[in-house]
């Protein structure tokens, strides 16, 4: 009788552990959501133009050199609205050559 005591207390132990970890898990991950939702411009000396402007900051990848070794180093630097890298074009959007091409295709009935 005492060993399923001993059974269950050592279980009853476990599960609260776990429980308490399974929180403080799910408390990171919504600290993880509102800390990667909207990015608020911040007035700053944006770093590629050196100008005192609303920047936001940006992951950047450099290389240096120094006597024939090379280092790479992984940055978030603020940088303004016209130093921001270019966004990605989305493939699956026409340009206007595309669009006026595919209805001249459309009218010869090539479609």
């Amino acid at each position: 009788m005492a060993e399923d005591q001993d059974l269950h207390d050592r279980f009853l132990r476990k599960n609260q552990a776990l429980s308490r970890a399974y929180e403080i898990s799910r408390k990171d991950k919504t600290k993880e959501k509102t800390a990667t939702g909207e990015r608020v411009p911040v007035l700053a000396a944006c770093y590629r133009c050196k100008k005192e402007k609303l920047t936001l900051k940006f992951h950047i990848t450099e290389t240096g050199r120094s006597e024939g070794a090379v280092s790479v180093s992984n940055e978030y630097v603020p940088l303004c609205e016209d130093c921001q890298p270019k966004k990605k074009k989305n493939e699956l959007e026409l340009n206007p050559k595309q669009i006026s091409s595919l209805l001249r295709g459309a009218m010869k009935g090539r479609l």
